[in-house]
């Protein structure tokens, strides 16, 4: 059983890996030899070890094929492309809770009519001022304007079109302010009634705990919904590693479990008539079953509470079946299940961090025999618990976010007690007080454990590193291992080895002369990050929305712990707008651009230089040549911001690069005029690839190998502009956009450059669109060396 379950679960981990889904004869092939290995595999006498390997055999058949079918419905489910950004008109209801964001409600829609093509779930936006007061169950009549699923495609960023898809979303979009119509008859459905109760009571917490700092902290306590929680929050619980206690944990399920299981065993023991017809410990293991389900239900079922859900309700089955199972099975058992109902919930990190760090707890606890008693032997086994949790939540954390709270043992020593024990009981509890004083103190006692953890949330206790390889995650799983067996076993120490390769800090395979640029997909804007041996400069921050939210984490999964110089060519927000939150999160020497009144300096650093981006300024970071060749500084203060761009050019003998910002035609006809040399390898298309620039002088005097257009996918604008890009390919220029090819990675060596699409890197088969389709691309990777 456990060796079928690990193989399904391995099976399933392969087809979401895969840049394409097998094609449709595929599957019958995969049955005939499922059948084959079956019939082998019953054949084969009792615990052989060809009956195993048939066995693992026939469930990794299983686990792809199954995933791959349900792949390829989920797919079918999407947005036709031919409907993209066309007005369309389609009732349906609101489905789960509205979210509110800096631009207006997001809210689910399940489709009921629509056009041929449109999926049956739908991901809407409403940006429109005074917005409509969206609800759960109301069923509307809406013009929209949709688009396939898409996000960022990054090193170092998460996968929004995966998310997407796994929760069934076919399509993204706008509602358009006229033609809504409100119907008169709402939905019903159990679901829908579900989300109603969650709103209503979503809506009691606020009530009375208005005003108060943490209120929606409490929200998602209860009823699982975040979105309310502010980024200062996050970031306090990401530092000290307590995210887990804020939304509704396993821990949070199994106390909720345990406490309506012993109040109905006792219950029940006051009935004998009850008694007769079922034993109390079976009532009890039945009611705190129903419970668990009950609650995580309430909080949307998100992994670490089907988790626990799927756990618990195994354990009581064996109970109930007088069997003993042993922890390990059920915790097996628990995460089929999961992946039999989600199998795209091997891409989300909750997942591995949810069920890998409650396995490692199980192994450290599994050589403990007998029951434990006395305090100090209790403590020891709590403290063994923490240990494994932490150390089972090394590798991925290190990996997945190049983080690790060192303060995280004594963090969740303070909060699991306080959090999980009192805050979330009483804030349940306030749900059928309507006086609210429940609420309030759970409230406060929440308020004070965050006061107690805010000194251990500094930057100074934060571990931050690199990307680690892949590769590392094997040899830190086995360290992991050995190092929660039992005392006194050997080789516990040298296993300590294995994690280093998780730790080593990330060579920079740049010499002399040498320099790597990364060409950040941030949607509509423009933020590119140039590297040489010992320093780096990041060319803008790109909108608030995109390189705000990416390069944080982009940055430190590059290894870039500081930023030498951040040059900010002009004060647009698609330039600029994500720069608080970077300068929030990642030191920087100096600012070189702009004034830029816009982006606050963080009074952590009040003496950060500024410095004007000038014509004429240029210097040299091991080899690699940085000159400005605009502006000029004679630039009238009400010209149009755009034409007072800063012109960067890097240079080396392997390569060039040109980034002009935003520049114009008139901009571009002063840079020919001044005699400026402008022929270069690799061209960041002027203002996107707007109409107003890439004039044909300008076009013939760079001559790029390789344009690249830095624009939002089905941006507003139409960049790049066709008849520009017709303007680069008539030159002999190939063209890669950021909007269909993701981050583009750049690499100049002594010997020549090359340059890759991170879509083309790490393609899925539900990102992107094929490379033939795109104009101006080629089918590989473009590698010119010199």
């Amino acid at each position: 059983m456990r060796i079928a379950i690990i193989a399904f679960v391995a099976g399933v981990v392969w087809l979401q890996q895969q840049a394409a889904l097998p094609p449709a004869g595929t599957y019958g092939v995969a049955a005939v030899l499922l059948a084959l290995a079956a019939w082998g595999a019953g054949r084969a006498s009792a615990g052989a070890p060809s009956r195993l390997l048939l066995l693992a055999l026939c469930a990794v058949l299983f686990g792809a094929g199954y995933a791959g079918l349900r792949a390829e419905l989920r797919l079918a489910d999407r947005l036709a492309p031919a409907l993209e950004q066309r007005p369309l008109q389609v009732v349906g209801h609101v489905v789960g809770l509205p979210q509110q964001s800096d631009y207006g409600p997001r809210l689910r829609f399940a489709v009921e009519q629509a056009p041929a093509g449109v999926p049956s779930l739908l991901l809407l936006s409403d940006y429109s001022k005074p917005t409509t007061a969206w609800a759960t169950g109301q069923r509307w009549q809406l013009q929209l304007r949709l688009k396939q699923p898409h996000g960022s495609a990054n090193p170092g960023g998460g996968d929004y079109e995966a998310w997407l898809l796994g929760e069934g979303i076919g399509a993204t979009g706008t509602i358009a302010k006229p033609g809504r119509q409100r119907l008169a008859r709402d939905d019903y459905s159990p679901g829908t009634l579900l989300d109603r109760a969650r709103a209503v009571l979503a809506q009691h917490i606020r009530n009375q705990l208005a005003g108060q700092p943490y209120a929606e902290v409490i929200v998602a306590l209860v009823v699982g919904e975040q979105s309310g929680i502010s980024q200062a929050q996050w970031q306090l619980f990401r530092n000290t590693g307590i995210t887990h206690l804020v939304s509704i944990s396993g821990l949070h399920i199994t106390l909720v479990a345990s406490l309506l299981a012993g109040l109905g065993g006792w219950l029940w023991r006051r009935s004998p008539r009850l008694t007769l017809r079922l034993p109390a410990r079976h009532a009890a293991l039945l009611l705190g079953v129903a419970a668990a389900f009950g609650y995580s239900l309430l909080a949307g079922f998100s992994v670490p509470t089907q988790r626990t859900c799927f756990m618990l309700a195994v354990a009581a089955a064996a109970l109930l079946s007088g069997r003993a199972l042993p922890v390990s099975r059920i915790w097996l058992l628990a995460l089929g299940l999961t992946v039999l109902l989600d199998p795209w919930a091997v891409l989300a990190a909750g997942f591995w961090l949810s069920y890998l760090t409650v396995g490692a707890m199980l192994w450290a606890l599994a050589g403990q025999r007998g029951e434990v008693t006395g305090w100090q032997a209790k403590l020891r086994q709590w403290g063994a618990v923490q240990w494994a949790a932490t150390l089972g939540s090394l590798p991925l954390l290190l990996i997945l976010f190049q983080q690790l709270p060192l303060s995280s043992p004594l963090a969740n020593a303070i909060a699991i007690p306080l959090v999980s024990s009192v805050a979330t009981p009483l804030a349940l509890l306030g749900m059928l007080d309507p006086s609210g004083l429940l609420l309030l103190l759970a409230h406060k006692v929440l308020q004070c454990t965050l006061w107690l953890l805010t000194p251990l949330a500094g930057d100074k206790l934060l571990w931050s590193q690199s990307a680690p390889a892949a590769w590392a995650l094997l040899p830190a799983a086995l360290a992991v291992l050995a190092l929660l067996l039992p005392r006194g076993a050997p080789g516990k120490l040298a296993a300590t080895v294995l994690l280093l390769p998780l730790l080593l800090p990330r060579s920079s395979e740049l010499a002399e002369g040498e320099y790597r640029a990364t060409v950040y997909d941030v949607g509509q804007g423009l933020a590119v990050l140039v590297e040489t041996r010992d320093h780096s400069l990041l060319f803008d921050t790109g909108p608030q929305g995109g390189g705000g939210r990416l390069l944080p984490g982009a940055l430190r999964a590059a290894g870039i712990r500081r930023l030498d110089t951040l040059l900010l060519s002009h004060d647009d927000n698609d330039h600029t707008g994500g720069a608080p939150a970077l300068l929030a999160s990642v030191p920087v020497r100096q600012i070189l651009g702009v004034p830029a009144p816009g982006v606050p300096i963080p009074a952590a650093m009040p003496l950060l230089p500024r410095q004007p981006c000038l014509k004429g300024l240029q210097w040299q970071w091991e080899g690699v040549r940085f000159d400005i060749l605009h502006p000029s500084g004679n630039e009238p203060m009400d010209s149009d911001d755009n034409a007072r761009s800063c012109v960067l050019r890097v240079s080396a003998r392997g390569g060039s690069l040109l980034i002009p910002a935003d520049i114009g035609k008139a901009q571009e006809a002063q840079l020919l005029a001044s005699g400026t040399p402008l022929r270069t390898d690799i061209l960041l298309l002027p203002h996107h690839g707007s109409g107003g620039s890439s004039s044909t002088a300008f076009v013939d005097a760079v001559s790029p190998q390789l344009a690249i257009a830095s624009a939002g996918y089905l941006n507003r604008h139409h960049h790049p502009q066709a008849a520009v890009v017709d303007r680069y390919l008539a030159a002999g220029s190939t063209v890669w956009r950021s909007d269909r090819d993701g981050a583009i990675l750049i690499t100049v060596k002594q010997s020549g450059w090359q340059a890759q699409r991170w879509r083309a890197l790490r393609a899925r088969y539900w990102s992107g669109t094929p490379a033939a389709a795109m104009p101006g691309m080629t089918s590989a990777n473009l590698a010119p060396v010199r």
